[in-house]
């Protein structure tokens, strides 16, 4: 198996992403409504549990984050490797001090104990390595400060759409999900002219790996020193039918909790993984 290094994976984060940024809210299912809803109700908790006052946002593109939690933090500093991306932030807020800057999550210009907060929104499985990444946001959240990541790629969802015969009619849910794991390269390459290997490469943890499993993440954050440390499986299969049915939308949240109870015989109807961490 080739070698890939940090550098070549940072250098295709910022090609790629380079290429997505006239598109990319567009391309991404996170801006979605219900999705926004979802995230502002995750930070104004952290804002609660960790105080309101810095924010730092770790691999913030355009400000998906940065744009909901302007309302609930009086400071935030976004950082990101793409300039193209950060370009494109929003950075005017009436109540919240706003400012971005180029920087690696591995390096960042940052004193010890600087935030009460840190997220990195779909970061993670962009990484070379996860271990001198979570070190270094340890060092700079302030003790008692609270470590959010979201929407990254859950082991056992890819594991079981890769068993998955081939040859056989899926539903049509079932097929879209086969081709967002399996075919992704191939739209990208055909909408937008991304070499499948470039995307490979910026996402080395979840094409090298398959994803991520909940229980090593919370192995790996208690190893590094936070106090506490729980991942959650999020978006289950066929989840954004149920909240777009008219007669179905209450039901979202109560399914989601019955197979949340029956884990980890379900962890594999659950497409992302969310991490929650505590200094």
């Amino acid at each position: 198996m080739k070698t890939i290094t940090r550098n070549q994976v940072l250098q295709a984060n910022i090609d790629l992403h380079t290429k997505l940024a006239e598109v990319y809210k567009e391309t991404e299912p996170h801006y979605r409504p219900e999705n926004q809803k979802r995230v502002e109700s995750i930070l104004m908790e952290l804002a609660k549990i960790a105080g309101n006052d810095k924010l730092l946002d770790i691999g913030c593109g355009m400000g998906f984050i940065i744009d909901i939690a302007k309302h609930h933090f009086r400071k935030i500093t976004g950082i990101d490797i793409t300039e193209a991306m950060l370009e494109k932030v929003n950075l005017k807020a009436e109540t919240c001090e706003i400012s971005v800057q180029v920087s690696e999550i591995e390096r960042m210009p940052f004193s010890d104990a600087s935030f009460d907060v840190a997220t990195a929104y779909a970061v993670i499985h962009h990484l070379h390595s996860l271990k001198p990444a979570f070190a270094e946001v340890f060092r700079v959240l302030k003790q008692g400060g609270v470590f959010y990541t979201d929407t990254d790629p859950n082991y056992y969802f890819w594991e079981a759409i890769r068993n998955l015969p081939e040859g056989k009619k899926y539903s049509p849910i079932v097929q879209r999900e086969i081709d967002a794991v399996q075919h992704k390269d191939r739209e990208l390459e055909k909408k937008f002219g991304i070499p499948p290997d470039m995307l490979c490469t910026a996402e080395i943890l979840k094409h090298d790996s398959g994803g991520f499993k909940a229980e090593e993440l919370e192995a790996l954050l208690l190893d590094i020193g936070f106090s506490e440390a729980r991942v959650y499986y999020e978006w289950y299969i066929g989840e954004a039918r149920v909240i777009h049915s008219a007669d179905m939308s209450d039901c979202a949240k109560q399914i989601s909790s019955i197979l949340n109870e029956q884990l980890p015989l379900t962890r594999h109807l659950f497409k992302y993984l969310r991490i929650i961490a505590q200094k």
